[in-house]
């Protein structure tokens, strides 16, 4: 069998999981205010079971209604849920899985006053963005009703009939437990402070009562962090000594991550451009000093890899949780060997920034994911249609997809050699290189499923005319801004983003790009951290100028970190709050709060201001054609994930 090791049983305490897939804890917001799972919850969770999950953790469960980590998180505070977690447990144990909810209180990272709590009044980032908690410095008493908290939780989950739970205490301010074990968090001077076996008191006397109250039979997992990465915090070597006391403890085995809330908080979520497998070498060390099962979660995208670190000996078992995400079903898939029908995770984020934005979970490749089955049921088409779709971005493919499943007869036109659209610009930064994926995937399913594809075609009115088809679905993207208003704009030393990363144009050694979104961002570190000089001239120097009052907006917070770590490490110039007011032959006159200023020295500009829909030909085609479709960036400018999602919906309409 492919993937032999993947594929093993193990025993996680005194239960036999089926294999070594562990689908990590993410939040969904399928919930109800109250914490109670809706249906559509239970069936997001239940796809994940009969796709082949050995184990599946649920995240962020509360344990005090005071304190949730999102206002819809899943609930265990009290009696009223047993039989809610029980539905969801039978409908897990139907597909195979076993099921772990993770119990964590959120402590300071809740930025709301009375309720943000810690070892101490230390602040601390929160998760609302600029926004620092003031936490109360818990008493003993209430140090010892949150331990109770736990236990009680863990009972309820038992009850309910789940089969352990995963305590959570990585990531340093992210959750309550974590920051007591964090010496840059706990300054008490009472039992639970001072050196690590003090700070560990707390997590320790939960464990006990979680033990007390649902009995030993009912197996513990910890989450932590093998470094927290922030200077210092626990390194791995401390986290070595956690783990020892943790497992006379007597918990069942061991989740490693990396990383702390807000140092290092990219690699919590690891962001596009980070190591694969990013903890596996905090997951080593540990595997070589405890007996315990060890799982390591962090980029661990498919399953040649999560094989390898098995067969290595690196862990015992793999947690993947955006994988899950992308595809319900790919540990099936990996085991029939269907490789190319997995929707591997590209690693966009895109759905933490729905998730940070209020709505349910979502995915970029996987348009199905946070939907109903009546969103995403296939209806066959009563009369299949000749359809032809013009432009191979995201939104196009995503399109023939899903009208080719229903039935229809298309064609798919791109103007260029190769799929992909955008993506293919915005893949060269060496940050993006796993948006490949979703082209990849794409193309794979439109041969498949017989999907004729054209390129190198440019689709003239008259030359869809002659095609005859019953429907039209336009694609054809977008094309970056270029205001004509700034003086200097058509000088020969200015350049768009989308020349540098598609080649169409060589990048100066000294440059200045104008706008500071993701794709300004990505190619300053592109062009500063990628390209050197000839010689001893050194690398290229960049600048970046932004009207806004921070750079990359509208992002996940762990990419916009990881851009801000980049941007200092590469020595990029920023200049923020900042308007250009001409472009001139050495660089640019800008306005920065007022005070106007040059940028000199510079042998190109390099525009990054956004896209403009490109869609030339709707008006003509109306006339002619039956059913005219606009989707994606044609329609208007917006994310890969939102392409594609419009292209499955047209995909389903037309």
């Amino acid at each position: 069998m492919q993937f032999e090791h993947l594929f093993q049983p193990i025993k996680i305490g005194n239960l036999d999981i089926r294999n070594r897939i562990v689908m990590g804890p993410t939040a969904t917001h399928f919930e109800n205010e109250d914490g109670s799972f809706t249906q559509q919850g239970i069936d997001h969770y239940a796809a994940r079971s009969k796709g082949g999950a050995g184990i599946i953790i649920i995240g962020c469960v509360t344990v005090d209604t005071r304190a949730r980590y999102f206002c819809s998180s899943p609930g265990a505070w009290d009696d009223k849920y047993i039989e809610n977690w029980k539905k969801m447990a039978d409908a897990i144990h139907e597909g195979g899985a076993k099921l772990f909810p993770q119990l964590m209180h959120p402590g300071p990272i809740d930025p709301r006053p009375g309720i943000c709590v810690n070892a101490s009044r230390v602040p601390v980032p929160t998760l609302e963005p600029d926004v620092w908690g003031d936490p109360h410095e818990l008493t003993v008493p209430e140090i010892e009703q949150i331990i109770d908290d736990f236990g009680e939780a863990a009972l309820r989950c038992k009850k309910a009939g789940c089969d352990g739970v995963e305590f959570h205490m990585a990531h340093g301010a992210y959750a309550l437990t974590a920051s007591f074990v964090s010496p840059i968090l706990n300054k008490r001077t009472d039992e639970y402070g001072g050196t690590i076996e003090g700070r560990m008191k707390f997590p320790l006397e939960c464990i006990k009562a979680i033990k007390a109250k649902a009995g030993d039979d009912f197996p513990i997992i910890i989450r932590l962090s093998g470094d927290e990465l922030d200077p210092y915090s626990r390194t791995l070597q401390e986290t070595c000594y956690v783990v020892h006391m943790l497992e006379k403890a007597g918990v069942a085995a061991i989740h490693v991550s990396g990383g702390s809330c807000p140092a290092g908080g990219w690699r919590v979520t690891p962001v596009n451009g980070l190591p694969m497998a990013i903890n596996a070498d905090y997951a080593e060390v540990i595997k070589k000093n405890t007996s315990l099962p060890v799982m390591v979660v962090g980029n661990i995208r498919t399953p040649g890899l999560a094989d390898y670190l098995i067969e290595k000996g690196t862990c015992d078992m793999v947690v993947c949780a955006r994988s899950f995400i992308a595809d319900p079903e790919w540990p099936n898939k990996a085991m029939e060997g269907r490789l190319d029908d997995i929707m591997t995770c590209c690693g966009c984020v895109g759905c933490n920034v729905l998730l940070n934005t209020g709505h349910s979970i979502g995915c970029t490749i996987n348009t199905d994911c946070g939907k109903t089955a009546e969103e995403t049921a296939l209806i066959p088409a009563e009369t299949p249609k000749k359809v032809l779709i013009i432009g191979g971005g995201p939104a196009g493919m995503e399109a023939a997809r899903v009208a080719r499943l229903r039935g229809h007869e298309v064609t798919l036109v791109e103007k260029a050699e190769k799929l992909g659209g955008q993506l293919n610009i915005a893949a060269v930064s060496p940050a993006k290189q796993s948006l490949t994926l979703i082209t990849q995937y794409f193309s794979h399913q439109l041969d498949k499923l017989g999907v004729t594809v054209q390129l190198g075609t440019e689709a003239t009115p008259e030359w869809i005319a002659e095609q005859k088809p019953d429907a039209v679905i336009l694609a054809t993207g977008a094309t970056p801004i270029v205001p004509a208003s700034i003086p200097g704009i058509n000088k020969d030393n200015v350049v768009t983003a989308w020349d540098i990363l598609s080649s169409e144009k060589k990048p100066g050694y000294n440059v200045v790009v104008v706008g500071g979104g993701a794709i300004g961002c990505e190619v300053a570190e592109y062009l500063a951290g990628r390209f050197t000089r000839p010689y001893t001239k050194g690398r290229i120097t960049a600048s970046l100028v932004e009207m806004q009052d921070s750079l990359a907006k509208g992002l996940d917070y762990g990419t916009t970190a990881h851009h801000a770590d980049l941007i200092g490490e590469l020595g990029i110039d920023v200049h923020l709050n900042s308007k250009v007011k001409e472009i001139t032959d050495d660089g640019l006159v800008i306005e920065t709060n007022g005070v106007e200023e040059r940028i000199t020295g510079k042998d190109q500009v390099i525009l990054a201001m956004g896209s403009k829909p490109y869609n030339p030909l709707e008006s003509k085609l109306r006339e002619i054609v039956p059913e005219v479709y606009v989707i994606g960036d044609a329609e208007t400018a917006r994310t890969a994930m939102e392409a594609t999602h419009t292209g499955a919906k047209v995909g389903r309409l037309v």
